[in-house]
């Protein structure tokens, strides 16, 4: 593949055109002739990021079109307006028309780098671009064209035609020179730099857990181990205490049986005693209640006992109710009979008053009775209660505090116990993460390629003596200079 022409168009002018032949092609001329501009135009088409800089024979110009020529015979063509950060415009061999970006991008097919990579079979080729930070970068068509087209200033300078000569560069143009060279790159990097990544992060492993086993776990393992053998002994001796105290806070309990009994027996006469004052004082309620009635049936009698007798004393009387005028004289009732029923109903329900008032008084006699018994079983009671807390007081507090201390211990126990094993996890991570570091790392060395140059350096000889250079021999390739 070769560039055929360049041609620059622009509305209304006429194109202007340079054509190219297979094999090397020198560009000459006078100054300010176009020389440069042409080079420029082609560096534009092929994704440099500015256009060329105007001179006075382009003005008007507006875009840049090249046609190449593959090995067989057919054509592409490559047109990019001159604006900057353009994109171009692709015809390919079947006249195909696609638009292809300017800037290279590994992740990317549709750009112009990636377009001339792919037909040369150099994409997604790795270089080596740092020997001893191991970084890479991909092959870009950029790369390529240093070798492609040369300008002036690189046709007289004394550096490398690979790249810049400086030392920065040196690994990166070696790497490139040796793509070029024998087709292979350094792909192998890649894993290599991703071993020295898990270097650095097992370092900072290292590191950081260091520094969690110092500033949380400052303690000496000895120290540690001795606490926790005070902590185990002091457990087993209040353990043996704590049973011991148990026993004989059974045995106090077993001794006071007798008083729990007692206890028990005057529980059970309060509740007797309390379940009867409740009832008799709900029957005396009820007892009140009826009363109150027997005494309103007896004020009733009374009244019609008094009407009866006034009734009795004259003959003529107003009716209570209409005002009308009663006389005796119409009354069919005996008024010595209404007497006389009034008289044995106010007898009997006096009876019935009397036999009441005798009920409730022998029911508030029982009900006294039973408070008192029960005041005198909630006395029972509270006396016991002091005498059996007083003989059992001393061992219960003596269970409880041992209880308690034992808590504690067994707490402290968990705690330290939970610290010497989050160290000596950390102590056994500390050592994996160590022997990690100290296993070998393979490193990444790019391959030799000197003989590879050798057939070069003959070709750059023979060709010298073709032209006549004077003083050509002894024609040698400097590794250091590139």
């Amino acid at each position: 593949m070769f560039i055929e022409s360049v041609v620059v168009s622009g509305p209304d002018l006429p194109d202007a055109s340079v054509y190219f032949t297979k094999g090397a092609n020198v560009v000459q001329g006078g100054s300010d002739t176009g020389k440069s501009y042409i080079v420029s135009c082609i560096k534009f088409a092929l994704g440099a990021t500015e256009p060329p800089k105007p001179i006075s024979l382009s003005r008007g110009y507006t875009s840049v079109r090249i046609k190449f020529e593959n090995d067989d015979g057919s054509f592409f063509t490559l047109e990019r307006p001159f604006v900057l950060n353009a994109k171009a415009t692709l015809i390919d061999e079947k006249g195909v028309v696609s638009t292809l970006g300017a800037k290279h991008s590994a992740k990317r097919t549709d750009t112009i780098s990636s377009h001339f990579l792919q037909k040369m079979g150099l994409d997604g080729k790795l270089l080596l671009s740092g020997a001893e930070s191991l970084n890479s970068s991909s092959f870009s068509f950029r790369d390529f064209e240093k070798t492609l087209l040369i300008d002036e200033s690189r046709i007289v300078a004394e550096y490398s035609p690979v790249g810049t000569g400086q030392n920065s560069e040196k690994t990166k143009e070696k790497s490139i020179l040796k793509l070029l060279l024998t087709g292979q790159d350094d792909s192998a990097v890649k894993g290599a730099k991703k071993d020295l990544a898990s270097k650095a992060l097992l370092k900072h492993k290292v590191d950081a857990v260091e520094e969690v086993v110092t500033k949380f776990y400052p303690d000496d393992d000895g120290a540690q181990l001795h606490e926790l053998q005070r902590l185990n002994s002091f457990k087993t001796q209040v353990t043996a205490r704590l049973g011991l105290a148990e026993a004989e806070l059974k045995s106090a309990f077993e001794s006071s049986d007798g008083l729990f009994e007692q206890k028990a027996r005057h529980i059970s006469e309060l509740e007797v005693a309390e379940v009867k004052v409740s009832e008799d004082r709900a029957l005396l309620s009820r007892f009140t209640m009826l009363g109150q009635k027997y005494e309103s049936d007896r004020q009733r009698l009374v009244g019609i006992e008094q009407a009866a007798t006034l009734l009795d004393a004259a003959d003529t009387v107003h009716c209570p109710t209409c005002g009308n005028n009663f006389d005796s004289d119409t009354c069919i009732s005996d008024v010595d009979d209404i007497r006389m029923g009034v008289f044995f109903e106010l007898d009997r329900i006096s009876k019935n008053i009397l036999e009441l008032s005798e009920a409730q008084g022998s029911l508030s006699a029982a009900i006294e009775r039973n408070t008192s018994c029960a005041q005198s079983s909630k006395a029972a009671i509270a006396a016991l209660e002091k005498q059996i807390a007083s003989e059992l007081q001393e061992s219960v507090q003596a269970v409880s505090d041992l209880k308690e201390l034992s808590s504690c211990i067994r707490h402290d126990l968990a705690a330290l116990d939970e610290r010497v094993a989050a160290k000596a996890k950390l102590t056994e991570e500390l050592k994996r993460l160590g022997l990690l570091l100290l296993e070998e790392q393979d490193g990444y060395t790019a391959d030799s390629f000197e003989d590879a140059v050798k057939p070069l350096v003959s070709e750059i000889q023979s060709i010298l003596g073709r032209w006549g250079f004077p003083n050509h021999l002894p024609v040698d390739f400097d590794f250091k200079t590139r």
